[in-house]
């Protein structure tokens, strides 16, 4: 079962309609703004959503401590976390930004699972 405990947060705006993206990885889109991540490889991840903001409203991000996060695929415990095009937890591979470390097992697309969470870096080496 999912479970979050204390993650350290910034506040940012919601340059679009997140409400539907509670626990998936954000990006910074524009200055004090955020939108739902979608590169792998794009430096401007800033961590996993916490709320559900409509657009303009108060985004609640999580970048350090141990989070709930939407799985995209299947992720095995002690797997390094980037971004999938959907926002979503996907395994890291060389050159992608890495921001979590998987706590726990997900089986398919969909499953929320626990990670912890730091913040987003160029990923070199093998997970």
């Amino acid at each position: 079962m999912a479970e979050f405990g204390l993650v350290e947060t910034l506040t940012l705006q919601a340059a679009a309609d997140l409400s539907a993206k509670q626990y998936h990885f954000v990006r910074l889109s524009a200055a004090q703004k955020c939108n739902q991540a979608s590169e792998a490889a794009n430096s401007a991840t800033v961590g996993v959503l916490q709320n559900k903001p409509k657009v303009d409203e108060f985004a609640t991000v999580g970048f350090f401590g141990k989070s709930k996060i939407v799985a995209g695929g299947a992720v095995t415990a002690g797997d390094i976390l980037t971004t999938n095009s959907s926002g979503r937890a996907a395994v890291v591979t060389s050159g992608q930004m890495a921001a979590g470390r998987s706590l726990d097992t997900a089986g398919a697309d969909g499953d929320i699972i626990t990670a912890l969470l730091f913040p987003p870096v160029k990923w070199f080496g093998a997970p």
